[in-house]
């Protein structure tokens, strides 16, 4: 009798083992590629790796330091992209599995992630304006009420880019305290339920198609209005979203491409495009201080492939990205009221999240 007993215990034991791993293997982990000091070194390095790699993602890390990494991915998963990668030497030999209680917030990808637009040719003689918009706004789906099981059938359907962006809205709307990881679990449910319940909703813990439109409906009205398109400056070179709704394209001025307000909002947009090196950024970066658009008051940072300047006026807040790769210096402005910081930062970071340099460089007699 005490033999079956103990016999039955070490199989139960067995079992719960089993299933214990079997759990590990299907959570989520990532393979981590780099760690960055700044910001801008690691969405740098993230452009640098999205040419031949899917799957990326930027979080920080609790020492205050950036990752770049790829997935998520199963147990499994992971190991086989880490052995594949690491021996067609597409990411760096000391790259390892890591999990997702390592990340603090992830800052890529944020919105939609923009095609690669094939080179055009620029003539030097007659800089003509080459510029398409690109029409990304979906057509509003018509909504009907589901139930829960129809609810989580949706929900299944989600890429991992809209399950990141409903964590970011129900953070946002104050009911979401986790990390933007795409991955739906017990917090992220429980964040729905609250506000699905705050918001007069039968709480489910599962989103509808509705509410899920609704959510957003909330989170992109600060947006309302600015028109975001993703546009492709062909002559610059240079492919992003931007607000049509309050800006067009105005004029070449070598290396500027002017996009100037077209309404009352007193906005205005540069893209940045020109032949350069180390010598020919740090050229720029102290060129533009002495530019009205860049208020002396501000922090600014010159590496040695990139820069940063912000200027803070009375009037006007300006931000400036620029990126030297292969010989090409390319980036933006951004000149937005002051006053109107949620807008204008969850404007700045689509801006920055659409950036893509693309075939073509701003002929230095443009304009």
């Amino acid at each position: 009798m005490a033999r079956n007993l103990l016999a039955l215990l070490f199989f139960l034991t067995c079992c719960i083992s089993i299933a214990h791993a079997q759990e590990q293997n299907r959570a989520a982990v990532w393979v981590q590629i780099e760690a960055r000091p700044s910001l801008t070194q690691a969405q740098q390095a993230i452009r640098n790796y999205s040419g031949n790699l899917q799957d990326i993602n930027g979080f920080t890390l609790k020492g205050g330091w950036y990752a770049v990494a790829l997935g998520p991915y199963t147990q499994e998963e992971a190991e086989q992209v880490l052995r594949i990668y690491q021996a067609e030497q597409i990411i760096p030999q000391d790259s390892y599995i890591s999990q997702t209680a390592d990340y603090k917030q992830q800052f890529w990808p944020v919105g939609t992630t923009a095609l690669t637009s094939p080179p055009s040719e620029v003539d030097p003689q007659n800089t003509q304006t080459t510029i398409t918009i690109i029409d990304t706004q979906a057509t509003e789906p018509e909504f009907t009420d589901e139930t829960l099981s129809q609810a989580r059938a949706s929900e299944s359907r989600l890429t991992r880019e809209e399950r990141a962006e409903l964590q970011t809205a129900l953070k946002w709307a104050g009911f979401y305290g986790g990390t933007i990881d795409a991955a739906f679990g017990r917090g992220t449910h429980g964040s729905m339920a609250r506000w699905q319940e705050a918001n007069n909703f039968s709480p489910t813990g599962t989103l509808t198609t509705h509410q899920r439109a609704v959510l957003l409906q909330e989170y992109n009205a600060v947006l309302k209005g600015l028109d975001l398109q993703l546009v492709q400056d062909k002559n610059a070179g240079i492919e992003m979203r931007l607000p049509t709704g309050v800006v067009a394209f105005d004029r070449y001025e070598a290396p500027f491409a002017h996009y100037t307000a077209t309404g009352d909002l007193n906005a205005r947009i540069l893209l940045i495009s020109q032949k350069g090196d180390k010598n020919t950024l740090a050229g720029l970066y102290d060129i533009m201080q002495t530019l009205e658009i860049v208020p002396i008051s501000g922090p600014r940072t010159l590496g040695k492939d990139t820069f940063t300047l912000i200027g803070e006026g009375a009037l006007f807040v300006s931000h400036t990205q620029v990126w030297l790769k292969d010989g090409e210096i390319k980036g933006f402005t951004l000149i937005w009221p002051a006053g109107d910081e949620e807008r204008r930062i969850r404007l700045l970071g689509a801006m920055q999240a659409s950036f893509n340099p693309i075939g073509g460089i701003l002929n230095a007699d443009a304009g």
